[in-house]
């Protein structure tokens, strides 16, 4: 009897592979792959391995003609936006673009990309719309609310630039560019400590603690708007002797001393022990 039903069981197993392997291959048969698709694929990757040899032309080439096979592929359409934008075909990139954030509408990546190029079109607008939807997709992008800031700021809100710029700082605390941003709008608004606090934070990130001119520019303006021309002369003479070619130093070095009542060199590369 136990024979007996081990070989019935023996015989149910095999029907049951049978069935189930015959499901896995009509599911392949009813769902296969379009050719049009695997050159697509194949396409795009020859054109990513142009790109990596800075073959731009063979990779827009590869792009493109992976786009026509494969119209559907968002990252196909990505990566020829990626080309068409570094050399300056800028409507075109952004269609593109726009198309491959419509496909894949869950990758918040694709849509700050997108919200990126369209900020640097000067379509600040659209690129809230991007980040606004980047930011749905996941708000622990620090991307997304950084390119939402930014958008706001060329709008001139610089309130909701600045809070959301805040909160992509809480996401990346040391990302240099977020700091200069964030201090270059509180001066901006006039919020001069707050500045100079992000500021003294940047330096403290920075590698060797040596802030470029630039930097050293706006800490010798916001210590002149707070008061304290003796400070601002030395942060604006350091700017001087790390090449500064700011057509406004000479005046707000003038504006210091005056505040002091003392005078300053006028040489271009006058170091901070040269202050009278």
């Amino acid at each position: 009897m136990c024979t007996t039903l081990g070989k019935t069981l023996a015989r149910c197993f095999v029907v049951l592979m049978s069935v189930a392997a015959a499901g896995c291959v009509s599911w392949r048969d009813l769902h296969p792959v379009p050719p049009s698709v695997t050159t697509g694929q194949r396409l795009a990757r020859q054109g990513v391995a142009a790109m990596e040899l800075e073959q731009w032309s063979e990779a827009e080439h590869l792009f493109e003609s992976s786009v026509k096979k494969s119209p559907e592929d968002p990252e196909a359409r990505r990566h020829l936006a990626e080309v068409l934008w570094r050399r300056g075909a800028e409507s075109d990139a952004l269609e593109h673009i726009a198309v491959a954030a419509e496909i894949d509408a869950s990758d918040p990546n694709t849509a700050v990309r997108a919200g990126e190029m369209l900020l640097d079109a000067g379509e600040s607008a659209r690129a809230i719309k991007q980040a606004d939807r980047a930011v749905r997709l996941d708000n622990t992008l620090a991307a997304a609310w950084t390119l939402r800031g930014r958008a706001y700021a060329a709008q001139g809100d610089t309130q909701r630039a600045l809070a959301d710029l805040q909160r992509a700082l809480l996401l990346a605390p040391n990302s240099a560019d977020l700091l200069v941003e964030t201090a270059q709008l509180y001066q901006v608004r006039g919020q001069h400590q707050q500045c100079l606090a992000v500021l003294h934070r940047l330096q403290d990130t920075s590698p060797g603690g040596e802030q470029p001119p630039d930097l050293l520019e706006l800490e010798g303006r916001t210590y002149l708007a707070l008061g304290r021309p003796q400070q601002a002369l030395e942060r604006l003479a350091l700017a001087v002797e790390r090449g500064s070619q700011s057509a406004d130093l000479p005046a707000l070095q003038a504006q210091a001393a005056a505040q002091m009542g003392v005078e300053v060199s006028s040489r271009p590369a006058a170091p901070r022990t040269q202050i009278r």
